[in-house]
């Protein structure tokens, strides 16, 4: 394996790609890491976990999984130990149900059906009243969705109730509640009719591709989507006709650098042209 060279912000589905001895070697270090030998957990985590995240989720020590790395032929960056627990407005024990009333989901049974929760977590969140709490019943700390809730206004806090039992509640911020933003070009938000026809017009057919994950089973959409996006051209575009918006897809777009446009149509169903920023 050619060396490559990583760091706190690293994805885990980064270091499995490059090395296969990666997740015999996590285990090794810290057995909460063997939930990356299930193959839906993986699909689910290792792309949007972070090293400093796997640590904070795991309960391991930066330097220790750096270490493990540099075993097997990584080269690592430590200037920065990014595994130190980031404040995300937690709140305490005490009052996480104190004066809230508790809106439970336990997304275990989603996950070992195959599927992502992301979007029935998202759509609990944003229904959620003033006087309610979000209570998250998981396997482990769900540190991407603490991280990607805590930028919409959410304070949260995570208890271990058990080996393989933790709860993560989710309240909104008491001074800046959750409000949707209004959809700007440059928020890279959604858009229906004018300026998604005048997206689809700048590009056109030579530099469209098109693909239809309207039958497509998930995670199959998703997969199919990134999978067309590493190949697109910098002056291209992806057309996609998809059944339903995609919310789970939509934070990865982000990450990865991408604008989306979307256009709803009478049938229920969407359409999205996706490019790089």
């Amino acid at each position: 394996m050619k060396s490559s060279m990583i760091n706190a912000k690293t994805r885990i589905s980064e270091l499995i790609k490059a090395n296969p001895l990666v997740i015999d070697s996590l285990v090794e270090l810290n057995p909460n890491f063997s939930k990356l030998r299930n193959p839906i957990l993986r699909s689910l985590l290792a792309r949007r976990v972070s090293i400093s995240d796997a640590c904070a989720i795991a309960g391991c020590k930066f330097s220790d999984f750096m270490d493990k790395m540099t075993l097997i032929g990584f080269t690592t960056d430590r200037e920065v130990d990014l595994s130190v627990a980031k404040d995300h407005g937690n709140i305490t024990a005490a009052n996480t149900t104190g004066g809230f009333k508790v809106v439970e989901l336990d997304v275990r049974p989603v996950i070992a059906s195959g599927s992502d929760p992301l979007e029935l977590i998202l759509k609990s969140s944003k229904s959620l009243k003033d006087n309610e709490c979000l209570k998250i019943i998981n396997t482990f700390e769900p540190v991407p969705l603490i991280n990607l809730l805590s930028k919409q206004g959410f304070r949260s806090w995570s208890e271990r109730a058990e080996k393989d039992l933790v709860y993560t509640w989710f309240v909104k911020d008491e001074v800046n509640h959750v409000i949707p933003k209004h959809p700007t070009a440059k928020d890279n938000l959604l858009f229906n009719g004018s300026e998604f026809e005048r997206m689809l017009d700048f590009f056109g057919p030579p530099r469209t591709r098109t693909i239809d994950v309207t039958g497509l089973e998930m995670p199959q959409p998703m997969i199919s989507i990134l999978e067309n996006l590493s190949r697109l051209g910098k002056d291209e575009a992806l057309f996609v006709y998809h059944k339903k918006l995609p919310v789970n897809l939509l934070p990865e777009l982000e990450e990865r650098g991408f604008k989306y446009f979307i256009k709803n149509c009478p049938d229920g169903k969407v359409n999205m042209l996706i490019c790089k920023v």
